[in-house]
């Protein structure tokens, strides 16, 4: 199994760079995000199928292989192609993680002000005392415990608290299975985790850079103008 994680930081896109990329997606998800009022959230959600483009194109797939993207209701999103994802945003970074062979699920939070304690609805004692009042523990356990939701369930936020984080640092289980994770390397000032059912042959995280959007986006155009 080939696992990749292709990480970015957030920039605003340019007027013209945004309708490019509305304009590769299926009809129905470019209408959704092009109607959202807050521009933060549109270049975000973008720049995450963005990644997912990337992705698949050191995968080895076509120029067109979101428009087989889909956003069933009530289900993760899919792509008619063999291959999992997740994709998560926050203020700062946007991730993207890419299974050639089962599923992926993958959250990043930048690190804020939040404890344990504050979440007794989603977080079991167990979990609350080992977060204590630590910031960084609370956002490691709670990106363990989404990480492991967006893979497992179709419920998604729903069933985090159904998620248990405490059968070692580097396991947690779901509805009677176990579910590996590893932490994601997104910087100090966000925190991040990736769950797979089981461990994979070969995990890569990359790192992309304004520039390569850029490059990419002058090569869609060069070839367009061809």
């Amino acid at each position: 199994m080939t696992v990749s994680v292709l990480i970015t930081s957030e920039f605003a896109l340019s007027p013209a760079l945004e309708a490019q990329w509305l304009a590769s997606l299926p009809p129905p998800r470019r209408m959704q995000i092009g109607a959202w009022a807050d521009t933060p959230s549109r270049h975000r959600s973008l720049l995450g199928s963005r990644l997912l483009y990337l992705g698949l194109r050191r995968l080895g797939y076509g120029g067109d292989a979101l428009a087989t993207l889909r956003y069933p209701t009530n289900s993760r999103p899919t792509l008619a192609l063999p291959v999992s994802f997740s994709l998560s945003h926050c203020d700062g970074r946007i991730v993207c993680a890419l299974s050639t062979q089962g599923a992926v699920g993958i959250d990043v939070e930048a690190l804020g002000g939040l404890i344990a304690g504050d979440f007794h609805l989603y977080l079991s004692a167990a979990e609350r005392a080992w977060a204590g009042r630590s910031t960084r523990r609370f956002y490691s356990v709670w990106t363990r415990k989404e990480a492991v939701a967006k893979a497992a369930s179709q419920r998604g936020l729903r069933d985090v608290a159904r998620v248990d984080t405490t059968h070692g640092e580097n396991l947690a289980a779901f509805a009677g299975s176990l579910w590996h994770t590893a932490s994601v390397p997104v910087g100090r000032s966000h925190v991040a985790h990736l769950a797979l059912a089981e461990l994979p042959g070969q995990l890569s995280f990359h790192r992309v850079a304004r520039s390569a959007f850029e490059r990419d986006t002058e090569l869609t155009l060069s070839s367009a103008l061809r």
